[in-house]
């Protein structure tokens, strides 16, 4: 994209009289983010290719939504383009307030608990929005995803001594997802995109990956990242959104997500970001170890 970001803020007229620009550098998206300061206010403005526009306004749109379902997210405040800069932009609410997984520094193990229960009580409220009809069947869409990201493994050089295993673990549980509903996903649900304010719940953020399919893919991330960082959250968040103990077949279908996104995490950091490839693998273990190699369904670290 080719742009100067003055012009863009000078075309979009609710930024009159803004006092900075700050661009932010951090994130694999494909947009340009900046934080704008209009007196005390803060605004963050996303920049995409004109390209990405339908799908920027989907997200837009999206917002809107979650604001008027009182889900606790960035407000929607502006959305358009320019055309000679063949950009989009979106103007949210900035969400002031610290990520969870640096707040959870200074927080004790209750306050960590008690975020995840609150956490777990705004994502039950996300998966109640339907996915629009054209979605496809979720088992079948999983299936697809699944044999690329295997055989993108399998065309690698790296080999995990577990991946047999691991597989037959896969294979053997498929169709546990023949009977999954479609609904929203926030899709990238861990402790980076929920903001605390002091050692309080603020609210949850970057849906720009949003997806729809089976509400319990939105879990994967506690095996792949939380759990790592926080079990009390983890188990906060669980109780949060089922209100108590789940049953048998969340942990069935919980251990398959997990399984499965060992290989397309494997792929994806392979691909996308080689210098975390280690990190990537002591995951990989934790999950292993927390599943006995799959021949455990419910992870060592959930109690309730």
């Amino acid at each position: 994209m080719r742009y100067n970001i003055k012009n863009v803020i000078d075309n979009i007229s609710f930024f009159n009289g803004f006092t900075s620009v700050e661009k932010v550098k951090k994130g694999y998206s494909p947009d340009d983010k900046y934080i704008v300061l209009e007196g005390r206010n803060k605004y963050l403005l996303r920049i995409s290719d004109y390209t990405y526009y339908q799908k920027r306004e989907a997200e837009y749109k999206l917002l809107q939504e979650l604001e008027e379902r009182e889900i606790q997210s960035q407000r929607p405040i502006l959305f358009g383009n320019i055309e000679r800069d063949n950009i989009c932009y979106m103007v949210i609410e900035f969400m002031e307030g610290t990520p969870a997984v640096e707040a959870f520094n200074n927080c004790s193990s209750n306050i960590q608990h008690q975020i995840g229960i609150q956490a777990g009580k705004e994502l039950y409220k996300i998966h109640q929005i339907e996915a629009p009809l054209h979605i496809p069947i979720w088992k079948e869409s999983q299936r697809k995803k699944f044999n690329y990201y295997l055989n993108e493994y399998k065309n690698g050089h790296f080999r995990h001594e577990q991946d047999k295993r691991i597989i037959s673990f896969i294979e053997e549980n498929m169709e546990l997802l023949g009977d999954r509903t479609n609904t929203l996903l926030h899709d990238d649900f861990h402790l980076e995109h929920i903001i605390l304010s002091g050692d309080r719940f603020k609210g949850i953020i970057d849906f720009n990956g949003h997806d729809y399919g089976d509400p319990y893919h939105d879990f994967y991330n506690l095996a792949l990242f939380s759990r790592r960082i926080s079990i009390p959250y983890c188990i906060g968040q669980i109780e949060g959104y089922f209100s108590g103990q789940p049953d048998d077949y969340f942990w069935k279908v919980y251990s398959l997500y997990a399984a499965m996104n060992i290989f397309s995490t494997i792929v994806w950091t392979t691909m996308h970001d080689p210098a975390s490839f280690e990190d990537a693998l002591e995951r990989i273990e934790i999950i292993l170890e927390d599943h006995d190699n799959f021949e455990r369904i419910k992870p060592k670290w959930y109690k309730s």
